[in-house]
């Protein structure tokens, strides 16, 4: 059983150590690179691949846990995978280290060690696995090496008659050490279209067809050419199983180390293999002589918590990173590029760009581009990206951006200003509201399983998120002179929030929605979904509850809590209704129905925040933060150094989870630490400095950049709720920091007092 004992942190480089192969689902690393190629690599040895180009379209590289490296001792037959995975031959040792741009799995069996280390190109469509081999017995072992990859080559729009069974042939290319996956698709938009495995090392071998390989009824786990001692037979293939597979024999000294390469990746001829075939091996050598070189600014943050340390040092921002490419969405990659602020200003404005070019001319954005969603509206996706926009400006103090001309989605172009007043008059037209005076849900809003079948259904969660973005856009358009503008939203704004309070609280709480049907998330509800905890949050965090209200709404919050963290909805829906749509009909306790789903839970922990409750917002964190008392890893099956979405609670998997890594609540778990619980909070003229810790925090620090100046952040928690900031020596009269404007290192204190 899977013991916390078998994993560690190292918060000084970013590297993850795994000595235990069953874990319970794949605990994986991603790597990829600005030329848009992405690489999954599990703690087993395996590994998949997939481009995206600059469209969003994708091409996949090669099958999923399909694609590693067999050891064999060509003497006893004797034959297993440093990852275990498939075969199950279970080596003498193990060992995973997932790091922050590479993954090392490694094993030893019958004294010989092989470690395989991943790694994906700077710059290029390609990936390399550096293989190491070490001879510890006293007399010399014969060993074949086995790279593989089941090539896939699907992904992008195309017609069923010409998708890549069909057009692509594997075969070898003897000057490049490489089997080549030729494609001739007329579909394909790319330019790198054929995929291919090459080693650094002559081969002796190779197939082109899996089936050679594995045999007519073998697998993975028992090849034929394995199970019977037998070299590769030099096959190739098309229409059937597609593959490269590179046999490497070597003889190994007592005591001697071999290390190679195999790369993989997209090319466009084998032609181009071949002239860059040294290359290749070259900027693979470079490649590993760099690894853990990668730059670029971190925030490094040191705190009473451990696992705040372990995750917010290095993961939560590897992961805010990955996810905005991981998947394409103006909903999620707007919340995402508010996370990275954090740390890559540049990069989230790229992200923003994205977003932007998929805002339609009447003001609302897509939902998800890839694939690309026309047909259906939500409401919520552009309030997302104009909030996301001023949070931006703030961080940057760039308002030259809000001059840049970037395209609509179907016509025209305009001032990226112009989206954001366009987003504007789509929350502030008529015609986007119900008969209560909120804002219509249309498809859904930010609750997507929450799809009403009533055209003129309305959202209370969207209503309080207008409220929030237009005050965020009067606040905008008042430091660009619009002040008739800026009136007007924010006149908007108020009154919509009297409108709130009227059709929306019921004495105790916020419901969720009104339709034809009725309300959603009242006091009434039989078949469950009483409450919502996203109306109650959103009501702090916009401003809409205050005094009895507010106190009512908190009490409800806390009452919704349970030791495990924040259901979307409670109590779950028991079965299917048709008047609420997608999300009663999973299972109770599935995701949005009742799970413990942790975007929202971040929401719960801002609004903490905002109210000054330190121990609420650092207990919810906590619950949050993967491998604690209630959901430890060797129950939920989460890797312990990633966010997941929800926590399912469904008997069958109490606890467990469905998926990690792709999940917005990386870039709000890491804003509920930083500009939550450190108050490290941007604004248009400054640095704020506002922390909210909980009593028992004594000490901590951050290391954060803002508009170029590089600030260390020593706290120390006198126990107040006021702070007392001292910048360079010198006091300041609040908790502004001001813009040094030098570049250069600044040393804040600041008291809790």
């Amino acid at each position: 059983m899977l013991k916390r004992s078998d994993y560690s942190f190292n918060t000084d480089t970013g590297e993850f150590t795994l000595s235990a192969f069953e874990t319970g689902k794949d605990w994986e690393n991603k790597l990829w690179n600005d030329s848009g190629y992405q690489m999954t690599v599990t703690h087993s040895g395996c590994a998949w691949s997939r481009f995206i180009d600059d469209r969003n379209r994708q091409k996949v590289l090669n099958c999923p846990k399909a694609n590693f490296v067999y050891i064999r001792d060509d003497d006893t037959r004797d034959y297993w995978n440093p990852g275990v995975y498939p075969s199950y031959n279970v080596p003498d040792e193990y060992r995973c280290v997932h790091g922050q741009d590479y993954s090392l799995v490694s094993g030893t069996r019958g004294k010989i060690k092989a470690d395989i280390e991943f790694m994906t190109e700077r710059d290029a469509p390609r990936e390399v696995w550096k293989i190491t081999l070490r001879n510890g017995d006293g007399k010399p072992r014969r060993i074949s090496v086995f790279g593989v990859t089941a090539f896939d080559m699907n992904g992008f729009e195309q017609n069923i008659y010409y998708s890549s069974a069909t057009t692509s042939a594997t075969e070898y290319i003897e000057n490049a050490n490489a089997v080549f996956c030729g494609m001739q698709n007329p579909y394909s938009p790319f330019e790198k279209d054929c995929g291919f495995i090459m080693s650094s090392e002559k081969p002796s071998g190779y197939d082109g067809n899996l089936e050679a390989f594995l045999g007519t009824v073998g697998s993975h786990s028992k090849p034929f050419v394995l199970e019977n001692g037998l070299d590769c037979s030099n096959s190739s293939a098309t229409v059937r199983m597609r593959s490269g597979i590179l046999q490497n024999k070597f003889t190994l000294k007592a005591g001697e180390e071999k290390s190679f390469y195999y790369i993989l990746g997209f090319t466009d001829s084998a032609k181009a293999l071949v002239d860059g075939f040294g290359a290749y091996i070259k900027s693979a050598e470079k490649l590993f002589a760099d690894r853990g070189k990668s730059g670029g600014f971190r925030l490094r943050t040191s705190c009473p918590e451990a696992r705040f340390n372990r995750i917010m040092n290095f993961w939560a921002q590897k992961q805010v990173s990955f996810c905005r490419i991981g998947k394409k969405a103006v909903r999620d990659n707007a919340q995402l590029a508010v996370g990275i602020l954090n740390f890559n200003p540049p990069l989230a404005k790229t992200v923003l760009e994205e977003c932007l070019r998929y805002q339609y001319s009447d003001g609302h954005a897509v939902l998800t581009y890839y694939p690309y969603l026309e047909k259906d509206v939500y409401s919520d996706p552009a309030f997302w990206l104009a909030t996301a926009v001023c949070e931006y400006i703030k961080e940057t103090g760039d308002f030259d951006f809000l001059s840049a001309e970037i395209p609509y989605l179907d016509t025209g172009a305009a001032s990226v200003l112009g989206h954001l007043k366009k987003v504007a008059d789509w929350y502030t037209d008529k015609a986007h509201y119900g008969q209560n005076g909120l804002p219509l849900i249309m498809r859904a809003d930010w609750n997507d399983a929450l799809n009403i079948p009533d055209e003129n259904a309305e959202s209370v969660f969207m209503a309080m998120a207008v409220c929030f973005g237009l005050s965020e856009l009067a606040a905008l358009l008042t430091r660009t002179g619009d002040f008739k503008g800026a009136e007007r939203y924010a006149a908007f704004a108020e009154k919509l929030k009297k409108t709130i309070n009227e059709k929306a609280y019921n004495g105790e709480y916020y419901i969720r929605a009104i339709s034809k049907f009725g309300k959603v998330g009242d006091k009434d509800a039989k078949n469950g979904g009483a409450v919502y905890i996203n109306p109650q949050t959103w009501a702090v965090l916009s401003g809409v509850a205050d005094g009895e209200r507010l106190k009512s709404v908190v009490s409800v919050i806390d009452a919704t809590e349970t030791d495990e963290g924040i259901p979307l909805c409670s109590p779950p829906y028991s079965k299917y209704d048709a008047s609420v749509g997608r999300m009663s009909g999973m299972l109770a306790g599935v995701y949005e129905n009742g799970g413990i789903y942790n975007h929202a839970g971040c929401f719960k922990v801002m609004a903490d925040c905002l109210l000054k409750r330190g121990e609420h917002a650092a207990a919810t964190l906590l619950k949050i933060i993967p491998d604690g008392e209630k959901n430890p890893s060797d129950i939920t099956t989460t890797e312990p150094y990633v966010f997941t979405n929800c926590y399912l609670k469904h008997g069958s998997v109490d606890m467990k989870v469905g998926f990690s890594w792709q999940t917005g609540t990386s870039a709000w778990g890491l804003r509920c630490y930083y500009e939550g619980i450190l108050g490290l909070k941007r604004t248009y003229d400054g640095l704020l400095i506002d922390p909210c810790f909980p009593k028992a925090w004594k000490e901590a620090s951050a290391i954060r950049r803002f508009r170029g100046d590089l600030l260390n952040i020593k706290f120390i928690n006198r126990g107040g709720k006021g702070v007392k900031i001292i910048a360079d020596g010198k006091a300041l009269e609040s908790g502004l920091l001001p813009v040094f404007g030098d570049g250069k290192e600044h040393e804040i204190f600041v008291e809790l007092i």
